[in-house]
């Protein structure tokens, strides 16, 4: 009966969130200036910049996996919630209720936040299906929550953030399309770039620990290959293992998220290479654009394929 009720709370608050309303009151009225904006992705949070350019303030609420159980808004920038105008979220509730529980903590100052989805028109993969209970964990009722590792999504992105900024601002909303488009064409000199760097490694399969990374297969190198299981959750190191196995994979990818008993357990058993690539620019040193991270993941497939 406590799941049923929690589910039903899920639901209406991703109802209340879908038609554009708040959960915490009415919209706020329309303003000038520069625009503060919290981003529940650190890997998102370079789109912001590049769409809303001078106009922007930013801050990052969540760092590590976005799936855990935990999941909690850092303290840091959970400070700056009192007084955000946007949240760029990736329209996951899981991302919601951790805000809505700080939201509940804090005192709103200057009326409530803009929710700005940026998954709408995103190409996804790992749709989830009913479990043998017949119900879908509705925290992640959406699909795959790492569909900017596919960066032919960035684009679509940074529309959507472009049309939450112009309603914010609606003088500068040409500003915003014109930034969103700037990115565009500069991404697509990257995608063009990355997918002939990948075509030497077509067909090579490669087990990830990081889901997320499935998404790139989309570039058409390389095959990379999880076993899904419930989200947050990773099967056991010996159950992986034996997936791995049977999958022949080339070789092994981690994370530096990746508990490191797994990542033990991969060199000691697998007989394979297991090689660290982070998942997300907050782990890459000096990274600060949305492209560096696939440029890293790239260069060190590179260089595994030659040995």
């Amino acid at each position: 009966m406590k799941s049923n009720a929690v589910h039903r709370a899920w639901r209406a608050l991703a109802a209340v969130l879908a038609l554009g309303g708040s959960v915490f009151g009415t919209a706020s009225p329309q303003k000038e200036g520069r625009i503060s904006i919290a981003v529940t992705v650190k890997d998102i949070e370079p789109i912001v910049k590049a769409v809303g350019g001078s106009q922007v303030d930013t801050v990052s609420l969540f760092s590590g996996c976005i799936l855990r159980k935990d999941l909690q808004v850092d303290p840091g920038p959970g400070a700056r919630l009192a007084s955000t105008e946007a949240i760029v979220w990736t329209g996951f509730l899981h991302e919601s209720a951790a805000i809505s529980s700080r939201f509940r903590a804090d005192a709103r100052k200057g009326g409530d936040p803009k929710w700005i989805d940026v998954s709408k028109g995103a190409a996804r993969t790992n749709m989830p299906t009913s479990s043998c209970s017949g119900g879908v964990d509705p925290a992640f009722a959406a699909g795959d929550p790492f569909f900017w590792l596919n960066p032919e999504n960035g684009a679509i992105i940074a529309r959507n953030i472009a049309r939450g900024l112009g309603e914010l601002r609606p003088a500068s909303r040409a500003l915003f399309v014109a930034n969103a488009e700037a990115f565009r064409k500069s991404l697509e000199q990257d995608i063009s770039r990355w997918k002939v760097a990948m075509k030497p490694l077509h067909g090579l399969r490669i087990f990830s620990a990081q889901c997320g990374w499935q998404n790139f297969s989309s570039m058409g190198g390389p095959e990379f290959v999880v076993c899904k299981g419930t989200p947050g959750e990773l099967p056991s190191p010996q159950s992986l293992l034996q997936h791995i196995k049977q999958m022949k994979a080339a070789f092994i990818l981690v994370d530096p998220n990746t508990p490191p008993d797994y990542t033990e357990a991969f060199r000691e058993h697998s007989n394979l290479k297991v090689i660290e690539v982070p998942s997300t620019i907050e782990a890459i040193h000096g990274a600060s654009t949305y492209s560096s991270l696939f440029d890293n993941l790239v260069k060190v497939l590179q260089s595994q394929a030659r040995r």
